[in-house]
Order: C-alpha cells, then structure tokens, then sequence
C-alpha cells in the first residue's frame, strides 16, 4: 500500500492515517479508567496538587487523588451501588467533580451527567431515558429532580463529600471485576439538530482518549509542569475528556473555576500562572472584543488557547492572533461519540489554521452513527487538504437547499461577522415553496446600531454567488447556544416558524 508522505492518504484503500502517530493503546482486557489513570501517577507527582480550587485555594494532590478514589467507592458500596448502576451528577463544576467521575467509575458504575441548568422538564425526561439509581446533586437542583413516586436515591453533593471524609481511608479496591468494554459513561450529545441523545461510552474509549491526549501533549517540552484552567462545563464532554482523561494522564495540575466570568478567568490566569487554557468560541471572541479591559491581567503565562465545542471562524482567529500574538490559538474537532477530541491543529509558527460510542437506548439511531464495519458517521462535512489537515465545513443536516444547491450556515455566519454592526448572526433555512428553502440571518445588533435588512442583504450579495445570498433577516436579542457554544439552530428555526408571517418572494429568486 502506497500512503502519501505528505498528506496520509492511502489511494489503494481511500483511507487517510494520521502521519503524526499513534501511541501504543493498552492491551489488557480486565481495565478501568480509573486504574489505568491512578497507577501511571509517578512518585515526584504524589505531593502534586491535580486540581485546585480557583476561589478557596484548597487542593487535591495526586496522592490524596488515589485514596480518595478508592474511598469513594467504599461509600457509593456503602450506599447500595453496584456494577452497572447509573449514578447521575446534576452539579456545576467544583474541585469534587473529577473525583465523582473516577469514584462512580472504580465501583464498575455508570457516570452520566446532566446540565445543572436544565429545567424542570428537561432533567425529568433524562431521568426517564437513563433510570440511574442514584442521584447527586446541590440543594439548589433538588426541587428539580424529587419525584414522589419515584424509589431512587437522592444525595447531595456536600453531604456526600462530608461522608467521605470522615470515612477511613481505603487503599484496596472492592475486588469489581472491570473490562475495558464495559460501559464507563452515558454522555449527553449536544442536541444541535434534534434530541439530545445519550452516547454509550465504554472505559476503552476513555483510556484511549487518555493515551492520545498524553501522546499529543507529553511531544512538547514541560507538559508534567503545564497548569491547566478549566472553565468549560465538566458535564460536557469537551471538559470531561481534557480535565479527567487528559491532565491527568500527563500528570499536570488543573486549576477548577466552578462558574465561568470572563474576570474571574483572568484572576485566575494570572493567580495560578495558567499555561494552556481550553475553551469554547464565544470566550476566544470575548477575550477580543473586550481586550482594552484584558490589558489590565498579565496574561503571559499561557502559551496556547486550546478552542472546541463549536467552529471558530476565521475572521476571530486573526483577530485573537493580533490581539494575542504571544499565544498559540489551536483548534481541535471531536464528538461526544468519540468521547473527546479526534483532531487537533496546533498551529504552524506564524501561520492561522482553519483546521481542525452508541447511542443508549436507541438502536435506530446507533445504526444510522455506526455501520457494520465499524465507522462512525459524524453528520459533519469536511474536507482533508493535501498536508493532512482537515477542514470542518459545517453540519450535513444544517446545510440549507436552496432549489438544486446546497448552502453551509458556517460560511454565511463568517462573513456577516465582519459587518461592523453585526454583534452575534446565525444562518437557518427559511421555507418557501419556489426554492424549497431560503437563508435567512437572525442578527443581534452592535450597541446602537441602526443597520436594516436591505443593508445586511446587501452587504452579502457582493461576497457570495448568487444561490448563496442572504434572503432574510431578523432581528433577535440574542442567540441561543448549547453548553459547549454550539448555535442551536433547530430553536431559531421553531421561533421562526411559529412568529414570522409569510415571506412575499420576488421573481429575482
């Protein structure tokens, strides 16, 4: 087989590999996450803090990470759970949080998580779909979550830390009998064209997805000494992947933010002397539209932005490139199917890139993902340039079909984000009976602005070919974006179906 040096295309098999390597994945049948990640902690990492807690400074060391994990599972035993329970975690980020994942994972138990935001209704149809036997959550959440009729258990997060430490300490596992495919997880997808769905994550895709970060980050100088922010949501699985499976398997200490606010990011920064800091797109472009303010925090430590959860459009990259030339802005692309990233662009010196389970209880839609071969479909369309580096153009079930034309909203977004009276812009389709559908931009005006449809549609026309150009706007107060930054166009779509009246279409079609 001949593969292409430069690209890793393989042309007798269609196939692109990665030219940058594998790393070595463990063969061991009988693994968890948790032992895979606690026995590769080293004796110079013992004292070690893992994470720290932004606000109070308090800390837990890797030494005190390992017991505490065995402990955990004593008390989760001690409470009835067993292998194959589902424990839910309905908490915002907290120097706890990672210690939850790895305590429920130990038992041989099932994490899944849930947005602490949700509502009331949003968290009872989760519960319906997953049924887990125990629930964690904050007082605050409680109201949403009791269900008289229902015989679970329902634990606070507090009480179950109190529980814990004055439980003995264990250093012994309970003797659970854990396979790499066992289920680990049940993982929320983003639910960005339709109902979120709950994707079936097993320990070997953990322990994998361990094994590539530490393969990507241990290629750089100082990774053991990297201090890592977490400001992204640790019950998606962008935060999950990169705070548990990640910093851990490359021994680095992370420092918890357990809400996020642009200042707090920046003390924090400056505080902790952050180096690499994760986060989604609508962070990268506050921290250029309100850079002035920034000015004030000595940023200097950090030495790469690591963006995901949603694409990043071009025009913010080199806005953040000149704002912040001393920080690397990388890229990387990946699902909650594939428990975490599965590309990363690290940037080239002086160069702005582009680049870039199952479902539980639902056989269709895990037949539609994964076919018999074993390949994921990702819903995503891409393209792979001659040096291997793949491109993200946009979700195949969002491209609008104007007549015999296919049109991507990400193309449309970034070029109406130039306009200089354009604050936030997503691009849905709009249906007509001529064309099928039509582009239309919901549009969150700058400060003051007093820019109208004509001139927005205007400004796109001279930019785009023709069956490309913006047909509609509106006006929206804001954009409605999913946890990891995603624009949640089927909810634009819904209000623009239930509120707009009917367009009248020229002819000029």
């Amino acid at each position: 087989m001949e593969v292409s040096i430069e690209s890793g295309f393989c042309s007798s098999t269609g196939l692109y590999c990665s030219k940058w390597g594998s790393p070595l994945l463990p063969q061991t049948p009988h693994l968890s996450l948790p032992s895979f990640l606690l026995s590769q902690i080293s004796s110079k990492a013992l004292d070690k803090p893992a994470f720290i807690d932004s606000k109070s400074c308090k800390s837990i060391t890797y030494g005190e990470l390992r017991s505490l994990t065995s402990s955990l599972a004593h008390v989760f035993h001690s409470l009835g759970i067993k292998k194959g329970d589902i424990v839910l975690v309905v908490v915002p980020n907290s120097l706890y949080y990672p210690l939850l994942v790895l305590g429920v994972m130990s038992l041989g138990a099932i994490f899944s998580t849930a947005n602490p935001l949700h509502t009331r209704p949003e968290l009872q149809s989760q519960i319906q779909d997953t049924n887990p036997n125990l629930i964690i959550t904050t007082p605050e959440q409680r109201s949403k979550l009791d269900d008289r009729q229902s015989t679970r258990s329902i634990i606070l997060v507090d009480d179950l830390m109190d529980t814990l430490l004055q439980y003995p300490r264990h250093h012994k596992t309970l003797g659970t009998e854990i396979n790499q495919d066992d289920i680990a997880a049940l993982m929320y997808s983003s639910g960005t064209t339709g109902k979120s769905k709950s994707v079936v994550c097993l320990h070997r895709n953990f322990i994998a997805m361990s094994c590539f970060l530490r393969h990507v980050w241990e290629s750089e100088d100082g990774a053991f000494d990297d201090i890592y922010l977490c400001v992204l949501p640790l019950f998606h699985m962008f935060g999950l992947s990169m705070f548990v499976c990640g910093t851990l398997a490359v021994q680095s200490t992370t420092v918890v933010l357990n809400k996020y606010s642009l200042e707090d990011m920046l003390v924090s920064v400056e505080k902790y002397k952050v180096t690499r800091l994760p986060v989604v797109p609508p962070m990268v472009v506050q921290l250029v539209r309100l850079q002035d303010g920034v000015k004030g925090y000595d940023l200097g430590s950090v030495k790469e932005v690591i963006c995901s959860g949603a694409p990043l459009g071009k025009v913010h990259m080199e806005k953040f490139s000149k704002c912040y030339p001393q920080m690397r802005l990388s890229q990387c692309y990946g699902l909650t199917e594939t428990c975490g990233p599965i590309t990363l662009c690290n940037g080239f010196s002086g160069m702005v890139h582009e680049s870039i389970g199952g479902y539980f209880g639902d056989p269709n839609a895990t037949s539609l993902a994964i076919n018999k071969e074993g390949w994921l479909h990702t819903g995503d369309l891409c393209f792979i340039d001659k040096l291997g580096l793949v491109y993200i153009v946009d979700r195949i079930k969002e491209l609008i079909k104007y007549k015999a034309y296919q049109v991507a909203p990400a193309e449309l977004e970034e070029i109406l984000l130039i306009h200089p009276d354009i604050n936030e812009v997503a691009v849905i389709p709009y249906p007509d009976e001529a064309a099928g559908e039509i582009p239309m931009a919901c549009v969150v005006k700058r400060g003051m602005s007093e820019v109208e449809e004509e001139d927005i549609i205007s400004f796109v026309a001279t930019k785009v070919a023709p069956y490309k150009k913006i047909r509609k706007v509106v006006f929206v107060d804001s954009i409605p974006r999913s946890a990891s930054g995603k624009i949640l166009r089927r909810h634009l779509r819904a209000k623009a179906l239930t509120t707009q009246q009917p367009l009248q279409i020229s002819s000029k079609l």
